[in-house]
């Protein structure tokens, strides 16, 4: 699994066990997102980000060897590897994400996730009560995504997002919850989820059926004919999705637009 960046230079090789800095703007540091499918497959309509971003990125990934034993000689190995075909697994993706609701609720203006990036649970208002709401409201909308969905009938397939870093493109295929901070009703207001995304086999396969409606974001040099040519197989009906998204200017496409695709039956 290799990052695809759409937002600067690609970044070289795999990275394991790398700190990533926020990609930086102006109203903070960008937050990682995790997109992923709702309804319609290949539709990336959901969104979940992060409260405080990871600190590390792990790729993990495994190509098997065969080992043949031959003859040993001071001039040869005693040994060859030999590749074997169905020995390729998956790469995957694992981080964890930190939720702290202890001085309430981030979504609403407070908590910690506004005031700064990394959780601080005991420097600031020692003197206050805490207003804490539960944090069950955030975790769960990740645990939601190992549940198998009533309209796919499957859990969701997913795109992990860190500014206009495309990190890995599949399911959530292990997830492990701790809660480390309680209200004095029982109410959990600190959790680290432990999540492991595995990359698909075919990021985009289920992204090239023409009969269903979905949507396709803007990756630095896409262009109108490239993206009609991969959800309708006919680079001719770029037409299509410049109507539908009201564009008049075919050229003018930017990196990270959410773009719709209209079904064609």
């Amino acid at each position: 699994m290799v990052m695809k960046d759409y937002g600067r230079s690609v970044l070289g090789g795999l990275l394991s066990s790398v700190g990533l800095p926020s990609l930086g703007s102006s109203s903070g540091p960008t937050k990682l997102e995790i997109k992923h499918e709702t309804s319609t497959a290949g539709s990336y309509s959901g969104s979940i980000k992060a409260l405080f971003n990871p600190s590390t990125l792990n790729i993990q990934s495994a190509v098997a060897w065969k080992k043949i034993a031959r003859p040993a000689s001071i001039t040869e190995a005693a040994y060859a590897l030999q590749f074997n075909n169905g020995g390729v697994t998956p790469a995957t993706l694992s981080f964890d994400l930190l939720f702290d609701t202890y001085e309430g609720d981030p979504g609403s203006g407070g908590g910690w996730g506004s005031l700064i990036s990394l959780p601080n649970p005991t420097a600031l208002h020692t003197t206050s009560a805490p207003s804490g709401v539960s944090v069950l409201t955030y975790t769960n909308k990740v645990v939601e995504l190992t549940q198998i969905n009533r309209e796919l009938h499957r859990p969701p397939n997913c795109e992990v997002w860190w500014g206009m870093v495309l990190l890995c493109v599949g399911p959530l295929s292990s997830l492990s919850q701790s809660f480390t901070r309680f209200l004095a009703d029982g109410t959990p207001v600190r959790a680290k989820l432990s999540c492991t995304f595995t990359a698909s086999a075919d990021e985009e396969a289920e992204l090239r059926s023409s009969d269903v409606e979905k949507t396709h974001t803007v990756r630095l040099g896409d262009t109108l004919h490239a993206i009609a040519g991969l959800h309708y197989g006919d680079p001719g009906k770029w037409r299509v999705i410049a109507r539908a998204n009201q564009i008049d200017d075919p050229r003018a496409l930017r990196p990270g637009t959410v773009l719709a695709i209209p079904a064609i039956r």
